[in-house]
């Protein structure tokens, strides 16, 4: 039960789809109510994972936007971690067929590629001029994403990444939550276990991290504390089991819940996932994976109202402390077969402190509870190096705020 308090708030934002399709086989439904959102006769460009078409996943998706009388192309060619080059190309494709509407089919690189793709169309513009935050005068086509994987919660957020050498760029407004989301679990029994685990950890961290911001609200806060519920009991489930159809259900929705809670944003965990993947060529939820228990831990010393709600869920009811809590993400990111330290990944001792400063000055983030600064941070990531998540109690990080 979250504290009564949370009721009573400032003013947020909470966006989400204008409609979601959910349940086993919903895919088949997606042609129909792109009708029913106004798209005429023409074009669909489908932006999809190139082994989501391969593998037959997306077939559901194609044969829908068929039954409809729409007529389905598809751009296939998007890597693990997308880059400006893909968006601009995969916009050229769309703007070519004269598309009518835009469907994303995969994870969150398929997904992200998609929305830039429906700005970038929608507001007659080119993929550059669609990065950044709150562009004024941007609008999109008519825009449908079905995740084929169970982490990313793309098809409900305002946010979509890329790449451009070797640093995240981000694109961020509300045009982008989709007009229709689908759920279909149908097309995520066949996920890998690894990739089950990744993309598993990343929803994880941002139901966790969208309670940990000052930006939350009662509505991103029962969304984060209902997504972690299910994720905490399905995930280990269904990486050990693909074929555990309820658990492929639950990370689905408990993941979809994660995309609805970041409404309130990332904290630290995703700075620290960034500064990894900026030295290390790994998946998101990998080093949101690697990230999390010591977002935690960092965060352990806020005044933070109805904390003991998320520790509580977190440790299955054992446990009310946040640090018990990091220490059971731990053990679920050791159980699911992730890294737990930056030196199992390759990081040298020797880039932390400019992991440290590249955490404040690149990717500062106002809402999280705790303030970054320097020298908790380079013994945060210490500690992440060796992965000794006890070194990572606040009575080791903040020396200097115990000393004063």
């Amino acid at each position: 039960m979250t504290s009564a308090s949370l009721l009573v708030e400032d003013s947020r934002d909470y966006l989400s789809p204008r409609q979601v399709l959910v349940g086993d086989g919903s895919a088949a439904r997606l042609g129909d109510a792109l009708r029913t959102w106004g798209v005429a006769d023409g074009a669909v460009a489908v932006i999809a994972d190139r082994a989501v078409v391969n593998f037959g996943v997306a077939d559901p998706v194609l044969n829908s936007v068929a039954a409809a009388g729409l007529v389905a192309h598809v751009f296939a060619d998007i890597e693990g971690e997308p880059t400006v080059d893909t968006a601009e190309r995969a916009t050229e494709f769309a703007r070519g067929l004269g598309a009518a509407a835009i469907v994303g089919v995969g994870g969150g690189s398929a997904m992200d590629v998609a929305k830039i793709v429906a700005m970038a169309l929608g507001s007659g513009t080119e993929v550059r001029e669609c990065l950044g935050i709150d562009m004024p005068g941007r609008t999109v086509l008519p825009l449908a994403l079905v995740p084929t994987t169970t982490g990313t919660g793309a098809e409900v957020t305002r946010v979509a990444m890329l790449s451009e050498d070797g640093r995240k760029v981000i694109s961020s407004h509300r045009a982008l939550v989709p007009t229709l989301a689908v759920l279909d679990a149908e097309l995520v029994r066949g996920l890998p276990a690894g990739v089950t685990a990744s993309t598993g950890m990343d929803a994880l961290a941002h139901a966790v991290e969208a309670f940990l911001s000052t930006n939350r609200s009662a509505l991103s806060v029962e969304a984060s504390l209902r997504a972690v519920a299910l994720l905490r009991d399905a995930l280990p489930r269904a990486v050990a089991d693909g074929s555990d159809v309820p658990a492929r259900r639950a990370t689905l929705y408990g993941a979809h819940l994660a995309g609805l809670a970041l409404n309130a944003g990332v904290v630290l965990g995703h700075s620290l996932a960034y500064t990894i993947a900026n030295r290390a060529p790994l998946p998101h939820g990998v080093t949101c994976g690697l990230a999390l228990p010591y977002c935690l831990a960092y965060n352990a010393v806020a005044d933070i109202d109805g904390v003991e709600d998320l520790a509580l869920a977190l440790t299955g009811g054992r446990s009310a402390r946040l640090l018990d809590a990091a220490d059971w993400v731990a053990e679920l990111a050791a159980q699911v077969g992730l890294p737990t330290s930056l030196g199992a990944v390759g990081i040298q001792a020797t880039q932390l402190t400019d992991m440290a400063t590249e955490c404040i000055e690149r990717y500062p983030r106002a809402n999280n509870p705790v303030p970054f600064h320097h020298a908790p941070l380079t013994r945060l990531l210490q500690a992440l190096h060796t992965g000794d998540l006890a070194a990572a109690d606040p009575k080791h990080l903040y020396l200097e705020e115990s000393n004063a």
